[in-house]
This record gives structure tokens, sequence and C-alpha cells, in this order.
């Protein structure tokens, strides 16, 4: 762009109003913010806003250079501009239709092109260009949403790891299993009950939630939310799988790599949640499991379909990664 520049302060042409050199200050303010943007990046701002304040300043420049172009030049770039139109702007859009007639026009003849035509070039890619700006603000809008949420998600796992720490019995992940006997089944292991630790036989029943939460242990949240940690994990790598080669850009990566961290959190979140329902008979037929292996297992399915809910925050993703896609 600073080629360019220099190329346009050396070509001879009549400024007695001082208009093109205005837009020549105009542009070296321009190159100067995106060169500024670059220079004060840091790993404690968000990349995309800088990259957002550097291509927006690129891009603006690029029109004013555009504006001051010979007739020459600004025949060579009309296929350009066409192209960036057409990728960006509906086919409705009342500028993509005027640069499509221009192109018509110039590739018909060699007639020159008059000042509202290249006038309507440049406001047609500062549209183009405003559009495709927009795809990327959205983008980020997205992926700090899901950035939060995760972080959201990933404190609930903390507390929830710490509830069941310091108060193991108020949140009970353990069965015992049906008929009764004397075992109780946890995360961390199955364990014997004692004669004592049964309720007597004259008397009714005890729930068994009472008896199972004698014994279980400060780990089992831990443990089932390592265990949703690993089929959120298997999902993850299913995710990565379909990943398009054009995402993998810095600036496009970020919404993908957010979508992909959320399922972790909330894989883990799912199997605490999961295993409560069984436990509380909301599944028909599983109301007792048999064995830590069993818990464990359910543990990991349950954490693989938390993709059930965060499939839907993956088609948002890739309806806002399809408008800043290359066309195939």
């Amino acid at each position: 762009m600073r080629t360019q520049l220099a190329k346009e302060e050396r070509r001879a042409v009549d400024d007695a109003d001082g208009r093109r050199q205005a837009v020549l200050d105009g542009v070296k303010g321009h190159l100067q913010q995106a060169e500024e943007a670059c220079l004060n990046a840091s790993r404690f701002r968000p990349r995309s806003g800088t990259l957002e304040r550097a291509w927006s300043n690129i891009r603006a420049a690029e029109a004013d250079l555009l504006s001051l172009a010979s007739d020459d030049e600004v025949r060579a770039r009309t296929p350009e501009v066409l192209g960036i139109v057409r990728r960006h702007l509906p086919e409705d859009s009342p500028q993509r239709q005027a640069v499509e007639e221009i192109a018509e026009k110039t590739e018909a003849g060699d007639e020159p092109l008059t000042d509202q035509e290249r006038s309507a070039l440049v406001r047609a890619l500062g549209f183009a260009h405003a559009a495709l700006g927009g795809k990327y603000r959205r983008v980020r809008v997205l992926a700090d949403l899901l950035w939060i949420v995760t972080g959201a998600a990933t404190l609930g796992l903390v507390a929830l790891a710490l509830w069941g720490y310091w108060d193991k019995e108020s949140l009970d992940l353990c069965f015992r299993p049906q008929p009764p006997g004397n075992r109780v089944v946890c995360p961390t292991g199955e364990k014997e009950v004692p004669p004592e630790g049964l309720p007597p036989a004259a008397e009714a029943p005890a729930p068994t939630d009472v008896v199972t939460g004698r014994f279980s242990n400060s780990l089992d949240v831990l443990t089932v939310e390592f265990a949703g940690l690993i089929g959120a994990a298997l999902t993850v790598v299913a995710a990565v799988h379909h990943l398009h080669v054009n995402q993998a850009t810095q600036y496009k990566f970020r919404l993908p790599l957010a979508t992909a961290v959320l399922k972790f959190p909330v894989g883990a979140l799912s199997a605490v949640a999961g295993i409560l329902l069984i436990k509380g008979a909301f599944v028909p037929g599983l109301s007792d499991l048999d064995s830590s292996a069993q818990i464990l297992g359910w543990s990991v399915v349950f954490g693989a379909a938390q993709h059930l809910v965060t499939h839907i925050v993956d088609q948002r993703a890739e309806e806002a990664l399809s408008g800043v896609r290359r066309p195939p």
C-alpha cells in the first residue's frame, strides 16, 4: 500500500484545488493507524479487535488510492473490484449492479471512465469492505460470547466439585444395587456395607440415598466430571475433523476453537446431571447401576451427549463463518 501511495505521490496530476493532496494525506493517516494497531498489539489485548482496526484502515486506504489511480489502472482493477463486490454484496444491491454495468462497459470498448463511474467503483468497494467487516465482527462477537459462557460453565464445574468435596452426602452419586445387598457402588469404587449400616428388618426400609450417602466419597463428583470430559473430548475430535482448511487462520480459527473448548465444561456438567437423573429414576430401567464401571461408562456417554446441545452452537458458528470463507 505504501508503494502505491509513493507511486501516486510521484505521478504528475493537476491539483489546483488540493483535493488530491487531501486524499493522499488521508491514505497516510489510514496506513499509520494500521501500523500503530500492529505495533501496539500484545498478548493481553484481544487480537481480533486489533486485526479489525488494522484491516479497516488498510481497506479505507485501498479505496482512497483507487479514487486517485489513473484510468488505465482503474480499468485494470475493475475485475478485482467486481469480484470483491460479488463476494460480499447481495445480487439486488444497487452498488453491485452499478459495478457490473461498469465492468461490462470496460470489457466492451476503450471508452474512458467518467468521474461518476470512478466514484461508483470506489463507493461500491467501500460498501463491500464494510459488509466484510460486519461479517468478521459477528464472528468476533460470537466467539467472545462463547468464551464467556465457557468461563461460566467452568466456574460451575469448580463449584460442583467443591460442593461434592465438602458436602458429599448432599450431592450423592452412589447407588445401592437392587435387590438390596451389602454393597454400595460409587464412582470411585465399591464399598461393603456393614450390618449396622442397613436399616433393621422390623422397620420400614430406609431410602436408598440415605444409605448410600454415608459411603460416598469426596472425589465422586470430580471423578464423574473427568469421565464427562473424556466423552466431550471424543466429540471435539469429531469437530476438528470437520474443520475446513480455510478456517485455519489466526482470525477465523478463534470461533471454531471457542466452540470446541465449550464442549469440555458442558460435557462434564452433562455427566453429573445425567448420573443425578439416573439416581432420581428419571431414566426408565436405569434407576440403579451395578458397578463403578457402569457409572463411569454412563458419565462418558452423557459427556458425549452434550453434542445434542452444543450442536446448535456449532450451526450458528458455521453460519457466521460461511460469510467470511473464500468461495469454492
